[in-house]
């Protein structure tokens, strides 16, 4: 019994057909059949029964199928986990990175990487950053990007960007005159935010709990240019990072500095702890960590 065998016993059972099983294998149907009877014959059990065209599987035939699927798990993960200390040739690897860190930080980060390994797949997820941590945190990305605060002891965490956010505000706004503010000042305003899976928004949020109150929400919108244009309109008031406002061509707002801890707007790429990393992912981390630029702005 090998693993080929039990692969063509599968689709078999899958398919329920010796012909469908055998088009879908790209092998033929008496090299299929001879494959089955053999496998048969070593195990001294019957699988199969026919019942016209359509394949039957006895108990033998179900207990076989749930412990081959097992089996085949773990040989294409050691296959794949054996190929990747051999080549770089091929990969994927599964990304997350919230929208507005993707626009002012990675674009010309991942078109680098994918120069330097044109083979390697990157599939990337844009959602916000907390929803990066969990799907990291669960196994279902690779690698993440995310803003701190991270899960205590969930990552194992290497700073790409350190920058700040600011209040943002119309230029008739009374607080555009205000180089710094405080939390404190902005009880009676009116704040537009973007979504919950922002940390942005966590983070703003705290930040105005901190100071004794729950901010005004005018509303929630999940793109970073309609807040700045609501903003303009003097709709109310928002905050972003610094660096997503280099990038809006002439944003016309007042940028004021927040004296609060959750000014602060450090990018930081994560892994899970203790998770297989494939040859892929540890060129990515490698390149991103030699070619981000960690400093204050």
């Amino acid at each position: 019994m090998d693993i080929k065998q039990l692969k063509y016993f599968m689709a078999i059972v899958d398919m329920q057909n010796f012909s469908e099983a055998s088009r879908r294998l790209y092998v033929s149907q008496p090299t299929l059949s001879k494959s089955m009877k053999n496998l048969e014959e070593k195990l001294g059990v019957q699988l199969f029964c026919m019942s016209g065209k359509k394949v039957q599987v006895t108990d033998y035939g179900r207990l076989l199928y749930a412990k081959a699927q097992l089996l085949i798990e773990q040989y294409d993960a050691l296959y794949n986990e054996i190929r990747n200390l051999t080549t770089l040739q091929t990969g994927v690897i599964q990304i997350g990175i919230p929208p507005i860190i993707g626009t002012c930080v990675f674009s010309g980060l991942i078109a680098g990487f994918m120069e330097r390994f044109p083979g390697v797949e990157l599939e990337i997820d844009q959602h916000g950053a907390k929803h990066v941590q969990e799907m990291v945190h669960q196994g279902d990305l690779d690698v993440g990007f995310t803003i701190r605060p991270v899960l205590a002891n969930a990552f194992d965490v290497i700073p790409i960007v350190s920058d700040k956010n600011v209040l943002i505000a119309s230029l008739s706004h009374p607080l555009a005159e205000k180089k710094t503010v405080r939390y404190e000042e902005l009880m009676n305003e009116r704040f537009i935010f973007l979504g919950d899976e922002y940390m942005l928004t966590s983070n703003v949020m705290a930040g105005c709990r901190e100071a004794g109150f729950e901010p005004r929400i005018l509303f929630r919108a999940s793109q970073w240019d309609f807040v700045v244009q609501m903003v303009n309109l003097n709709m109310g008031i928002s905050v972003l990072p610094r660096r997503i406002l280099k990038m809006y061509p002439e944003p016309r707002v007042a940028q004021i500095q927040i004296e609060h801890p959750s000014s602060a707007w450090d990018v930081v790429m994560i892994t899970k702890k203790g998770r297989y990393q494939s040859f892929a992912t540890q060129a990515f981390i490698q390149y991103i960590g030699e070619n981000a630029c960690c400093r204050d702005r």
